[in-house]
């Protein structure tokens, strides 16, 4: 696989604290609970805001039990800190250590949370390769989820979005996926756009920065365009009977799905009409439309796959621009495992509307790109924002109507969003931008307010006897400066490059540049991971497992002690090795040391998966200007209760615990959290 193919799949206030409190064993009879989980919900922001009075329903809720920062994991990653919460443990017992893992056969990066196999059992029917047997999508999140001890003594459960949970796992409590659901491609964000501009085609072609799909058109002499939406690859298609296999890869999209579709174009009035797959829809430049259900067919009229997109007209008039999102698997007839039990996600689709349900909703690759403007950006994730409050609405009703029940929500939208407006609000930061920071500088605070809402929702109808977290899975830093690790263990002569100049452009270790693994001892790879190349473990391993501890150490050391040219500083408060840190189950996953950058600081892009640059250090010229993929302590959580707890500082381990003991369920031995009640 090359690497585009890859590249496409993949100080707080601590509050008073009380005595431990025993609830005994079995079922605490009339307990009840709601867990608001807000991704990337910074404890110094929350207090800032706090003292402001900007968040009266958090101020609220501190004062009926705690508010306090909350220790998240090594790293502190989404998937690696949701994946502790759901199994009350560190990463070593469930197996996540990064977004990133790597094949220790090939050292090719593989996506880390799941893993999807093709059926080997076919049929030859015409030009068709049929399954008799499906394939599968296997969660790599290994451990009980919290949810599933709830299960056993009957606690009806609603969990929706949490990460570290696709495909979700076997369970009669109703899920819904979250982050690591991938598009009906089996992409991360593969959205299109479709320009007349062709000097904006070659400018964004040059980028090779990202898997989406641009297309230059034409607009008639009558105002239309008309254009193609690229879908899956029909995978029904024997690959025996192609002439040449090779000259077809090689043809972009040649095996994929194609819908044909006709934009008129009214520009007296600014609007546009898109016919595509039977429907008409009507839209306004500078307009995001609602979803739109296509079917993408496999067989005609015997077998399709059902996706929906949304569109959004950028320009029109002197220039054509149209967006049209990351084909997403429809709620209504999910083509991959996204709920269980399989019925739920057409439920909250007829109930709420269709949403989204791909990974990671607002388009961040869009903004980066210069496909989105920062106005563009911010009306679609609000529109997120907005999809995510009204499910809620409908969730947080049904939990009213019960009188035992638990109730866990997931917002994506501080995460997101930060991740991208963070320079708006530093002017520090090597992307900060005047014009756009008065503009909308203030979208930061407005979200917290708008998260503080939903909050105020729950306090105002709630009983007093249900039991209220507020939790993140990590807080947020600016991203000033990138790290290309590589670089510096090629520099230091950890890493040998196959050939001497190999590093002089961006190069992968695995594809453009490969490593000269006879001589490689230490190799990047993911957001926060450094591998030892170790004999027996590794393809073309050489450290003997002996050697092993030593090399550690001298790495563990040399990295703690290396400064940014530019401002003299170290950039790494601490190298963590991995067999010191976590539990061994899993142990043989994680990377064998992982980094932990100081605040400012974090891996360059590319480096995540096995880049090579010429120099080590780069500014963060980008509109990611926020991040958290650094040392944990840097960056804690957030935890809010309306119940006092027996803990000054929390930990994310702590959560699952706790909410057993809620319902009268001691900690199992297989968590290493404790209940903080």
């Amino acid at each position: 696989m090359k690497r585009r193919e890859f590249i496409k799949t993949v100080g707080a206030t601590s509050l008073l604290s009380v005595p431990y409190m025993n609830f005994g064993k079995g079922k605490n009879a009339g307990a009840r609970m709601i867990v608001l989980g807000f991704d990337g919900m910074d404890p110094q922001i929350v207090n800032h805001l706090m003292r402001k009075g900007k968040l009266p329903n958090m101020q609220k809720l501190a004062n009926q039990g705690v508010f306090t920062m909350m220790k998240t994991t090594i790293p502190p990653q989404s998937p690696v800190a949701w994946s502790s919460f759901i199994t009350g443990a560190d990463p070593g017992k469930y197996g996540i250590f990064d977004f990133v893992h790597r094949d220790p056969l090939t050292y090719f990066p593989m996506f880390s949370q799941s893993a999807t196999t093709d059926s080997s059992w076919n049929i030859k029917l015409g030009k068709y390769d049929i399954p008799l047997k499906s394939g599968e999508v296997q969660l790599k999140r290994e451990g009980k989820a919290f949810w599933d001890y709830l299960e056993e003594i009957d606690v009806d459960a609603t969990i929706f979005k949490i990460p570290g949970n696709y495909p979700p796992s076997k369970s009669k409590q109703r899920t819904i996926a979250g982050m690591g659901t991938p598009d009906i491609t089996g992409g991360y964000g593969m959205y299109s756009l479709y320009t007349d501009d062709d000097e904006e085609s070659s400018f964004e072609n040059e980028k090779k920065l990202s898997p989406s799909k641009l297309f230059y058109v034409y607009v008639e002499e009558d105002n239309t365009v008309k254009a193609e939406l690229i879908g899956p690859e029909n995978s029904l298609l024997r690959r025996d009977l192609e002439d040449d296999t090779n000259a077809l890869e090689e043809e972009e999209n040649s095996r994929n799905i194609k819908i044909p579709f006709t934009v008129y174009l009214d520009n007296k009035n600014k609007t546009a009409r898109i016919d595509i797959d039977g429907k008409e829809i009507l839209i306004a430049e500078k307009e995001y439309s609602n979803w739109v259900e296509i079917d993408f067919p496999l067989i005609p009229n015997v077998s399709s796959i059902a996706g929906m997109v949304k569109f959004y007209l950028l320009n029109m008039g002197e220039k054509f621009r149209l967006y049209v999102s990351p084909i997403h698997i429809s709620p209504n007839n999910p083509a991959l495992p996204i709920s269980t039990p399989e019925s739920y996600s057409k439920e909250l689709s007829d109930k709420t509307g269709l949403f989204h349900t791909i990974s990671l909703p607002a388009d961040t690759k869009a903004l980066s790109q210069g496909t989105f403007s920062m106005e563009n950006f911010i009306v679609q994730s609000l529109s997120v924002f907005d999809e995510s409050d009204k499910i809620f609405d409908y969730e947080f009703n049904r939990f009213l109507n019960h009188k035992e029940d638990f109730l866990y929500f997931y917002f994506s939208a501080l995460d997101q969003s930060q991740h991208m407006i963070w320079a708006l609000t530093d002017k520090s930061h090597p992307y900060y931008h005047q014009k756009e920071a008065e503009q909308f500088g203030f979208i930061k605070e407005y979200l917290y307010t708008k998260h503080d809402e939903i909050l105020g929702k729950v306090l105002r109808q709630v009983p007093k006897d249900v039991k209220i977290m507020l939790v993140s899975d990590h807080g947020f830093a600016p991203f000033k400066r990138k790290v290309y690790i590589n670089t510096w263990l090629a520099q230091e002569g950890y890493l040998v490059p196959e050939q001497k100049d190999s590093f002089s452009e961006d190069g992968y270790i695995y594809d453009n540049a490969p490593a000269d693994w006879s001589k490689t001892k230490a190799y990047g790879m993911g957001l926060n991971g450094l591998y030892i190349n170790l004999a027996g473990r590794e393809g073309h391993g050489i450290v003997k497992p002996d050697e092993k501890r030593k090399l550690l150490e001298e790495l563990k050391y040399k990295l703690e002690h290396i400064k940014d040219p530019k401002t003299g500083e170290t950039i790494i408060s601490e190298a963590f090795i991995s067999e010191d840190n976590f539990s061994s189950d899993y142990l043989n996953r994680a990377p064998d040391i992982i980094l932990g950058f100081k605040r400012g600081y974090r891996i360059g892009d590319t480096s995540a998966i096995g880049g090579i640059r010429k120099e080590v250090f780069y500014d963060n010229n980008d509109w990611w200007s926020g991040d958290h993929c650094m040392n944990p302590a840097h960056v804690p959580a957030s935890f809010l209760a309306n119940f006092k707890i027996n803990k000054q500082i929390p930990s994310l381990k702590d959560m699952a615990p706790t909410i057993l003991k809620t319902f009268g369920i001691d900690t199992p031995a297989t968590m290493s959290g404790q209940s903080l009640i």
